[in-house]
């Protein structure tokens, strides 16, 4: 029987674990990138973090995953895109910046991971 191949990577966002992203991004066919949309003290080395993978793959798509859009004090897209100065890579690669809300409670709303889904398979489809 046939290995199946990896449709998707998940890493940590966590200091020690940023030093192996270069690899695995290398292999990738889009980037998801997750964002506490709670979490303003973090935003800039989200930025920071973001642009330096960005700028190493600069035809990668990439899917900003706005998190914890279910919570009152959340940042919007609107603040998000701002605030990770995605307004500079506009017309550089397909760019996708959606509100999620990763919780049990929610997977059935709008903003549920799972309505992702569709977005990434149309993506890892095209040639």
């Amino acid at each position: 029987m046939a290995a199946r191949p990896k449709l998707a990577e998940a890493m940590g966002g966590s200091q020690n674990l940023r030093a192996y992203w270069p690899h695995y991004l290398s292999q990738a066919h889009v980037l998801v990138f997750v964002v506490d949309s709670v979490d303003r003290s973090r935003l800039l080395t989200a930025r920071q973090e973001l642009h330096a993978l960005l700028a190493n793959e600069p035809q990668l798509p990439l899917v900003v995953l706005a998190n914890k859009q279910d919570k009152s004090d959340a940042l919007s897209t609107a603040e998000l895109q701002e605030e990770l100065a995605l307004h500079t890579l506009s017309g550089q690669r397909e760019l996708f910046l959606l509100p999620t809300s990763a919780t049990w409670d929610g997977l059935n709303t709008a903003t549920s991971v799972l309505h992702v889904k569709s977005l990434l398979v149309t993506l890892l489809s095209q040639p």
